[in-house]
């Protein structure tokens, strides 16, 4: 219990202060807008630079944790699909954009302070490589979804997910964990000036980015949102981190303390690209927007019972 009261509340009570500061207008609108931008084009691609440049990275089970931290997700992307066009009668290519909330986890600005903070250096590596992988992967196949939803044909498929993975490498997140390794391959020593400007960019990003997201939720509303967003997030912070956990230990029989950073990532609330993905789409905005700032709030009692557990 004072692990959590050590990790959980101060992380959480962070967003709070970023929440209050934007709702009351203690910091300016531009401060609202230029923050978060700071945070994931700058503070973070260096952090994962730095992480993966010259961070002793220890080895991991690779594929035991892709298979549980994206077996999840595959698990929840379909019960969502499913409940939405079945149960809800939503549209297939609504359904999409659904699936996409219930299963994309806020890990690269809520998740990296956490598990660094909880876990220190052991988090690093399980980051890195479910972020390598993350945004690629929900973005294609949720654009596939909507795209085939509307009615696209098969023949358009190629051209759907060149599209998609052309926008990607503009991605902040993949540009610096691409610089990381190909540092790392080098075998050059870090500048001395180099390391220590990455090293105050990567301390800032804990603070930057809980203060980043409690602004944001902000703009995030539960108004006029349906029922819908009450499946996405009991998906989210029970479903997920429950399939996680069977497919990492049961299953795979992954460490404990490296299945506990998995699940712990798979068990963080809705995560601010999947509200990215339905503006792009035109469709669900205020559902996922609802999804956003129900899930948020709702994830500290969901991750302190689960760290209670662990223990």
């Amino acid at each position: 219990m004072t692990a959590i009261i050590d990790t959980i509340l101060p992380v959480f009570a962070l967003l709070a202060l970023g929440y209050l500061a934007a709702r009351f207008r203690y910091v300016s609108e531009a401060a609202q807008k230029g923050l978060p931008e700071f945070v994931f084009r700058v503070a973070i691609p260096v952090l994962l630079f730095r992480m993966i440049a010259i961070t002793a990275m220890p080895s991991i089970p690779t594929v035991s944790i892709l298979l549980s931290f994206f077996g999840a997700c595959a698990v929840v992307w379909i019960a969502m699909t499913l409940l939405s066009v079945k149960a809800m009668r939503f549209s297939m290519a609504d359904a999409g954009v659904h699936a996409f909330a219930a299963g994309f986890s806020n890990v690269l600005m809520l998740g990296i302070p956490l598990t660094l903070s909880y876990f220190g250096d052991k988090a690093s590596p399980v980051l890195v490589l479910i972020l390598f992988f993350d945004a690629t992967l929900f973005w294609v196949v949720g654009s596939l979804q909507v795209a085939l939803g509307e009615g696209a044909g098969l023949s358009r498929v190629p051209a759907i997910v060149s599209s998609v993975l052309r926008k990607l490498l503009t991605n902040p997140v993949i540009i610096g964990v691409a610089a990381g390794v190909l540092w790392r391959m080098s075998g050059l020593p870090m500048p001395l000036v180099l390391d220590r400007m990455s090293t105050i960019l990567a301390g800032a990003v804990g603070a930057t980015s809980l203060f980043a997201i409690g602004m944001a939720l902000n703009a995030y509303s539960l108004k006029g949102a349906g029922s819908v967003v009450g499946v996405i997030t009991a998906l989210k912070l029970l479903l997920q981190p429950a399939v996680a956990w069977f497919i990492a230990i049961p299953v795979m029989g992954m460490p404990a303390d490296i299945a506990i950073i998995v699940i712990m990532l798979a068990a963080l609330p809705v995560g601010g690209n999947a509200y990215l993905f339905s503006t792009a789409m035109k469709r669900q905005e205020g559902v996922v927007s609802g999804a956003i700032a129900l899930s948020t709030p709702l994830a500290i009692v969901t991750l302190s019972m689960l760290l209670l557990w662990f223990r």
